[in-house]
């Protein structure tokens, strides 16, 4: 995609972490190499991670064509800038689970999906705008005036349907959070998600990174999930969800092993080995966040299931609707679900967080 562009890369990510040498090396020679045909490269990080953590994007700072800007969510809404996506010519999308980080291509197990369409990336642009125009000031004139403009955007009511010779007729549409920095005009993920969940049949499979009622550093109560999840089950629908052994923290566990005791309900914890070239901090896990219901919607998101993600930090997903799409999301959970590296959760079992530093 960087390789490609002509005109234009317009980039939302968390942070930069890059390390001489590893995969994402290139992708740092790729985004100066298309700086340097002219391609004009504008990119936006949280300030507050880069404040107390990664500099890696300094080594971008200063080159002809590329701009980049640090968006203060924690003063506009409290959270972060989780978000992670990138529009290359305003009409490719890639949104997924990567940080930017060296450790996200090798050594993390991630989910994401690109799509082309540029009525799809249109409605990111209009996102990545705001936050662009954000970075510099906390007034909301933006993102009212977009709120009473008459342009369509694609969302639940508006999706976009595109025709691949591969997966044939395919409908989506984005959803955004939190709902104090997203116009109304735009779909809301968590409202998405309930919606999803409560239309679902017959199955449920979620791989998410973590997911809490009751926020790690707040006593605010997140329970829409819960509370669709546990309907869903009761109506008859299998409901099969792996999370991470970094998500077993000390609320996370009773609330999880409560959980899995509901009927139809079942839950797998997975632990991926260290690396056999030594330990790597913040890496060897799997930090996918998507799902998918019945045999045709897939739900991949920026967003881990806690209630700061949705009500006070940036994030963004795409829903779609076809069912090729979903077999092979299908198919990855599955490989994981069996696999030699997930077991299903102990409720008599004492889960400790493994170390990330």
């Amino acid at each position: 995609m960087i390789d490609n562009a002509s005109v234009s890369i317009d980039m939302e990510m968390f942070y930069f972490a890059n390390k001489k040498d590893s995969p994402l090396e290139n992708l740092y020679t790729a985004l100066k190499s298309a700086a340097g045909r002219g391609v004009k490269v504008r990119i936006i990080i949280d300030s507050s991670f880069y404040s107390r953590s990664e500099k890696s994007s300094d080594e971008l700072e200063g080159i002809n064509n590329i701009t980049i800007k640090k968006i203060p969510v924690g003063n506009l809404s409290g959270g972060i800038m989780h978000a992670k996506y990138f529009v290359v010519d305003g009409e490719v999308l890639f949104l997924g689970s990567q940080n930017f980080d060296w450790r996200a291509l090798i050594h993390i197990h991630e989910i994401g999906v690109k799509v082309k369409s540029k009525e799809l990336a249109n409605t990111f642009l209009k996102i990545f705008e705001l936050d662009w125009n954000f970075c510099e000031s906390s007034n909301d004139a933006d993102l009212l005036a977009m709120e009473k403009s008459k342009e369509k955007f694609i969302n639940s009511k508006n999706p976009l349907n595109i025709y691949s010779s591969y997966y044939g007729d395919v409908k989506l549409y984005p959803a955004f959070s939190p709902y104090s920095l997203t116009p109304e005009k735009f779909s809301y993920e968590e409202e998405e998600i309930v919606k999803i969940i409560k239309k679902t049949k017959s199955k449920l499979f979620i791989q998410i990174y973590s997911f809490l009622e009751k926020g790690e550093n707040s006593n605010k109560k997140f329970t829409s999930f819960s509370k669709a999840i546990k309907a869903a089950a009761k109506r008859g629908v299998d409901v099969r969800l792996i999370l991470p052994d970094w998500a077993m923290k000390k609320d996370a566990v009773t609330f999880l092993k409560d959980m899995s005791l509901v009927k139809n309900v079942q839950i797998k914890i997975s632990t991926i080995p260290q690396y056999s070239g030594g330990y790597i901090p913040y890496a060897r896990v799997e930090h996918c966040k998507y799902f998918i219901s019945d045999n045709n919607t897939s739900f991949i998101s920026t967003s881990n299931w806690e209630y700061d993600y949705f009500y006070e930090s940036r994030n963004a997903s795409v829903v779609i609707k076809n069912k090729t799409v979903n077999s092979e999301l299908e198919d990855v959970f599955m490989r994981d679900w069996n696999g030699p590296y997930t077991e299903t959760i102990d409720i008599d079992k004492e889960y400790k967080p493994p170390k990330r530093n």
